[in-house]
């Protein structure tokens, strides 16, 4: 009887050793796991994924995996382009400018200075303003935009100012002496020639149309980019990687007859979203120009 109480007392804190030690596993266990940034703007990038599964996939572009590639670091950053060619055809067939904000591109991405994942999109009410359109022709892109944005929290989707657009906002125009085809070859070429470019994606919309049965004259749109430079000019303004980069190119032939390119104003769409410039948007600015003048321009010949 002496030994009852001791070996009781010994099996009770056994007992209790063992349910404090299989309640913190448990604990453990059930503990969530702490999602990097990183992981916030790749979920964001796969929701918009999972609701454009109807559309037409143009690109994807990883802004902040391609810059690490080449030793660059830029804020988590995904932008996804995707197409209807019918609601693409209803708006060029009227103006074909507006061929420079479409398809659809919505950008997942988080600013330098948080740790929050904010949506960006390219809205109805931007491309009215910019080109002039009658709003009634962008009712079916906003209705497929709206409803892919809806899908996302208010306080995720970041709201732009565009109380300063006005028509031509932020488009730079050249004039080709080239044929068109020449033009879009020329262009190829001399993008591809740099080192530091990756091509991404080039969309025909005269001949999308004509698959629909919809005459428009030649119109295409040529996507690329460099990681590098375009990691270093989004570090602080990542926004802009929803209208600069990739960078977006018009080869267009007008009623007559004239080819013209038009590309975004990298300086203008920072000072949009952030009232800023930064130097390496000023020099990407003055390099997109002076590159695609050289393509589009007749040399002279010397003796």
């Amino acid at each position: 009887m002496k030994f009852i109480k001791p070996f009781s007392f010994i099996i009770c804190l056994s007992v209790l050793i063992s349910c404090g030690e299989k309640a913190k596993k448990e604990t453990i266990a059930i503990s969530p796991v702490k999602e990097s940034i990183s992981q916030k703007v790749d979920n964001a990038a796969k929701q918009i994924e999972g609701e454009i599964a109807s559309f037409k996939s143009i690109a994807t572009l990883d802004h902040h995996r391609m810059a690490a590639e080449v030793g660059v670091y830029t804020p988590p950053s995904i932008a996804i382009i995707f197409s209807d060619s019918k609601i693409n055809n209803t708006i060029i067939q009227e103006h074909q400018l507006a061929g420079l904000d479409l398809p659809f591109k919505i950008l997942s991405f988080t600013e330098a200075d948080t740790t929050n994942v904010s949506v960006a999109f390219t809205s109805s009410e931007f491309i009215q303003k910019r080109h002039q359109l009658d709003p009634s022709l962008l009712m079916n892109y906003n209705s497929a935009m709206s409803k892919v944005i809806s899908t996302f929290p208010k306080e995720m989707i970041s709201v732009t100012n565009e109380e300063g657009v006005t028509e031509g906002f932020g488009i730079v125009n050249l004039k080709s002496d080239f044929d068109f085809t020449t033009t879009v070859s020329n262009l190829r070429k001399i993008v591809m020639s740099q080192g530091d470019t990756k091509w991404f994606a080039d969309l025909d919309y005269q001949k999308e149309a004509a698959n629909d049965d919809i005459i428009i004259r030649p119109t295409t749109l040529l996507l690329f980019g460099g990681p590098a430079p375009g990691g270093k000019a989004m570090m602080t303004s990542p926004k802009i990687g929803l209208d600069a980069f990739c960078q977006k190119l018009l080869v267009y032939e007008n009623s007559n007859g004239e080819v013209w390119i038009a590309y975004n104003d990298i300086v203008a769409f920072a000072e949009l979203y952030y009232e800023t410039s930064t130097k390496p948007q000023q020099l990407i600015n003055q390099r997109l120009k002076m590159t695609f003048s050289k393509a589009v321009t007749k040399q002279l010949k010397t003796d």
